[in-house]
């Protein structure tokens, strides 16, 4: 399930509402016992899709997980695949349910459904066929794990009123998860050579990956740096933001200084993963602090 995944996605729908909510501040937003559910209904439907999603993920790479990543629970033993698979279908009926009720109290009404049904479809096709295309799929992995602002704010907007700030966070979100990917696929060429992934490491090898890793993860770092320009921010946002972008330079040096290196795809892959936790603490600050 990658609980930590799963957490920092259902912050960004957090996020997307402190963002999006129509009152003059949060602590008038929260004073209305219906806006306390939509932040607990908009974290548990994102938390539960993403849980899915991994399940369903690592019920198709069980044989390759035999050979990249054996400690994880299938093929360590924890879980067998038939399990795997009730619990991917409990974790989207749950996230469905509960999407079915905030579409009754919210303005886009059965649009909240459909938008968690769409993805969750999206979830079992990236895992069923999408992984193995490499490119295409490392794109639909970043847009998912950014899509959790634009749908929070429609919990309290119409879709042409989503603000600009939203969409321009999901933009940048999108391409700096993506970055992530690559490394990823890094780590995985042994067993993605076997069964013919079509990831950019398997692909054109570990120097042009590291390209890839390089130019997303800047774009994305550059575009989160804009925000202190563009939209108006406290200082504690502003330091959460650098500091993020200093760890996003070390990753990117770490990996050019050896990129076939395991030690150093992992730790780069770990870096990108705090960034972008601490991206998601700066918006936070910016709205408490």
């Amino acid at each position: 399930m990658r609980p930590v995944n799963c957490i920092m996605g259902g912050f960004t729908v957090f996020i997307g509402l402190l963002i999006s909510h129509p009152e003059p501040n949060f602590l008038s937003f929260i004073q209305k016992s219906v806006n306390i559910f939509l932040i607990i209904a908009g974290f548990l439907i994102f938390f539960l899709v993403t849980g899915g999603t991994n399940t369903i993920n690592d019920y198709y790479d069980y044989e390759i997980d035999k050979i990249n990543r054996p400690n994880r629970p299938i093929p360590r033993g924890d879980i067998t695949l038939k399990q795997s698979i009730l619990y991917y279908f409990l974790l989207n009926i749950m996230a469905m349910i509960l999407a079915i009720i905030v579409g009754f109290i919210t303005v886009n009404g059965i649009l909240i459904a459909l938008i968690v049904l769409f993805f969750e479809f999206i979830g079992f096709f990236y895992a069923w066929k999408a992984k193995a295309s490499g490119f295409p799929g490392n794109i639909m992995v970043g847009i998912a794990s950014a899509v959790g602002f634009p749908f929070a704010a429609l919990f309290t907007n119409k879709i042409q009123e989503i603000p600009s700030i939203i969409w321009y966070i999901f933009i940048a979100t999108a391409i700096f998860q993506t970055s992530r990917e690559f490394v990823k696929g890094m780590q995985d060429v042994k067993g993605d050579q076997q069964f013919k992934i079509k990831t950019i490491a398997n692909q054109f090898g570990y120097k042009i990956a590291t390209i890839f890793m390089v130019i997303f993860s800047s774009i994305g770092a550059i575009l989160f740096t804009l925000i202190i320009i563009f939209f108006e921010s406290s200082i504690f946002c502003v330091i959460f933001i650098i500091i993020a972008d200093i760890i996003v330079v070390n990753a990117n040096i770490l990996l050019i200084s050896d990129f076939v290196d395991p030690k150093k795809q992992s730790t780069s892959s770990l870096l990108l993963k705090i960034a972008g936790a601490i991206l998601i603490l700066a918006f936070l600050f910016r709205y408490f602090l």
